[in-house]
């Protein structure tokens, strides 16, 4: 039981830090777009998309992706398993170096479970893949170790350690250059062998001319090498050698400072009480105590054993050689190109190759402790836990973003049924950290696209405007790559949004929101130019029940939705029944311009007073901001109704309150 009981542990650990609210994330960043193109596009559009950057591990996803779905869930779930399998390996990798020191194998891959640098493990589709990889290339060192153990069974072991060293190299750059990590591996092996060093690189050749013919192919023959980024260290050498090496140096040493130092003491920046509510907040101090005391614990208990004193003496050494060695190496596909790790979204990604380098140095410091286990024992058990709390506020903004973003679609679902063909849509800079426009394109076409289409794109229009769209007058051509499918729109076919929770979705009205300074900037310039024509009514969205689960309880959200959806078709009665079920409600706008609908409704169907009272109620919000749009709304009213004596008065009495221009 002994034995099994650490990667048990490491599994109930994965689960506390990663796993607590798993089902209630989704797809993040391009997971939706690439999910989208290969359900609704074909795999070989998906092959497409990753054939200008890394069209190997695009093939992992076309095994992946008709196995698992397109349930985020699944795939939430699936990485923490993926995470933790790393996690096991890094374990087995450090006993194979180091057969009797098994507490430095257990802290290892403890801290490397939960390490704080890296904030995106909770893009459960793209790290899965991620992590597929990166387990590729320490089953790879693992077999390539038992070969020297297991001589029996050395050609096997060896030829399967080959293949997925192989797959590491072949499927992406990020653990690229750890490959040359392998001979220090064999190296601490065959500690005690005659002509160790000889031994180490006789054993490094097939793994080095597997190397070598992978890099001559990228080098030469595959087109796309470039395609992202460029290799601007070796320009910078050619221009000024000296300024090109001094950035080079620069580069490492804040890498290092990223990767070690500052990442671990990112555990006790301050709590961010703008994403944590209260309940939230108790979850994250429940984990760092339960992450934090169960560790500690098991350390006692299962967590192995250090060597004798003169051991660890003599092992530090390899440990920390080791340790920087593998970090050397994990930073030299960035540094190439002028890349560095930083602490935030989405820099922190390239902070994934160095996370086996970093828990391996503060492993060894920790194990240096052992002199003062209770130190050692405190020490551990604050960085475990706290690491697992700072996972668990980023689980907090992950879930905050997804809940955003399907109330996002589904509220677009209620008030747009369908949409023209090549339509573009603008929207304010939606408050969403982990997604963008062009991510969000993605399932907007799921929704609005028949299969083998794409009919619209989704632009924030304070980013794009004026760059992507040089000019949205009306009448120009605008085509779009989308890295595989292209979009092919008009400018006269511009559909303006805003969404800003907890107001409600709003499809711009370009009379009355041209002029709305409660809206950004950029939505307002742009507000002249949408076109609510491209709002097709004998259509159905398609929302994409697999990506965001079934609709929620109909608030006032769904009848202001589906009001002004009734409003644009004229329907004035039905806007004004679904004003009577919204205003019954325990709900209320959050937007004053919401009210808008109604105040109109009414005041078609001749209910004055209702429409006279919303009118005050959203006048009272921002006299300075609402009242010109008050005015606005009431002189189309005047203008579109025949309002009698009643409704004269009442237009008369809006215009007097409100101050309107005669």
């Amino acid at each position: 039981m002994k034995k099994y009981f650490p990667p048990l542990y490491l599994l109930a650990l994965a689960f506390i830090t990663y796993g607590l609210f798993f089902w209630q994330r989704g797809f993040y960043w391009d997971e939706s777009a690439w999910t989208w193109i290969y359900y609704r596009l074909g795999p070989g559009m998906l092959t497409q998309t990753f054939s200008t950057s890394r069209p190997f591990w695009g093939m992992i996803y076309q095994v992946m992706l008709p196995l698992v779905g397109p349930y985020p869930a699944r795939w939430q779930f699936l990485v923490i398993l993926f995470h933790w399998l790393a996690a096991v390996q890094v374990s087995w990798l450090i006993r194979q170096l180091w057969p009797q020191n098994g507490q430095l194998a257990f802290i290892t891959s403890a801290l490397f479970l939960v390490y704080p640098g890296l904030g995106q493990n909770d893009l459960g589709l793209m790290y899965t893949h991620f992590y597929i990889v990166l387990n590729a290339l320490f089953l790879s060192f693992n077999l390539s170790l038992l070969a020297i153990d297991r001589p029996r069974y050395q050609i096997p072991l060896t030829l399967a350690a080959l293949f997925f060293a192989f797959v590491n190299l072949l499927t992406m750059e990020y653990f690229y250059f750890l490959e040359l990590a392998r001979p220090a591996l064999f190296w601490i092996r065959l500690r005690g062998e005659d002509k160790r060093l000889q031994k180490s690189l006789l054993r490094f050749i097939p793994y080095f001319l597997i190397m070598a013919g992978t890099t001559l192919w990228r080098a030469f023959f595959f087109e796309n090498q470039n395609a992202s980024y460029s290799f601007s260290l070796l320009s910078d050498l050619r221009q000024s050698p000296l300024a090109a090496i001094w950035k080079l140096i620069t580069n490492i040493l804040f890498s290092f400072w990223v990767t070690v130092p500052q990442a671990w003491a990112s555990i006790v920046v301050p709590v961010d009480t703008s994403v944590l509510g209260p309940r939230t907040l108790v979850v994250v101090f429940i984990v760092i105590a339960v992450a934090g005391v169960s560790f500690g614990w098991v350390l006692t208990r299962w967590g192995g054993a250090a060597n004798n004193e003169s051991g660890v003496r003599r092992e530090w050494r390899e440990w920390f050689g080791l340790g920087l060695i593998l970090w050397s190496f994990a930073g030299i596909s960035f540094w190439v190109v002028g890349l560095v790790p930083l602490l935030n979204f989405s820099e922190d990604r390239f902070t994934l190759p160095f996370i086996l380098a970093s828990s391996l140095i503060v492993a060894g410091l920790m194990v240096s402790l052992r002199k003062w286990p209770r130190l050692q024992i405190v020490v551990l058990a604050l960085l475990v836990g706290l690491s697992a709390g700072r996972h668990q506020q980023f689980d907090a903004a992950f879930r905050h973003d997804w809940e955003v973003q399907r109330g996002l679609f589904n509220q677009m679902s209620w008030r747009i049924p369908g949409l023209e063909k090549g339509t573009i849509l603008l929207s304010n800079d939606l408050p969403v950290r982990y997604s963008s426009d062009n991510s969000l394109t993605g399932p907007l076409n799921w929704m609005y696209s028949p299969p083998g289409e794409m009919n619209a794109i989704l632009y924030f229009a304070s980013i794009r405007v004026g760059k992507t769209l040089p000019d949205i007058t009306p009448g120009i051509s605008h085509d779009k790559d989308y890295r595989g499918p292209i979009f092919h729109g008009n400018t006269s076919n511009i559909l303006v949004i805003n969404f800003e929770p907890p107001g409600c979705l709003r499809v711009i009205d370009p009379e009355i929101d041209s002029v709305n300074r409660l809206l950004p900037q950029a939505v307002r310039e742009a507000a002249q130019y949408s076109n609510l024509r491209v709002i097709h009514f004998d259509q159905e969205a398609a929302r994409p029940i697999q990506l965001y689960g079934s609709e929620p309880e109909h608030g006032w959200c769904y009848y202001f939705e589906k009001a002004d959806l009734a409003r644009q078709m004229k329907d004035w009665a039905q806007v004004a029944s679904l004003g009577d079920a919204a205003f019954a409600l325990e709900d209320h706008p959050n937007d004053p311009v919401e009210r808008f609908v109604f105040i109109e409704g009414y005041a078609h169907v001749g209910d004055w007073d209702k429409a006279r009272k919303l009118s005050i109620d959203s006048y009272q919000v921002s006299r300075n901001y609402v009242g010109p749009l008050l005015c606005s709304l009431w002189d189309r009213i005047s203008r579109e109704t025949q309002p009698g004596s009643q409704g004269t008065e009442a237009v008369k009495e809006m215009r007097i309150k409100f101050d309107c221009s005669p």
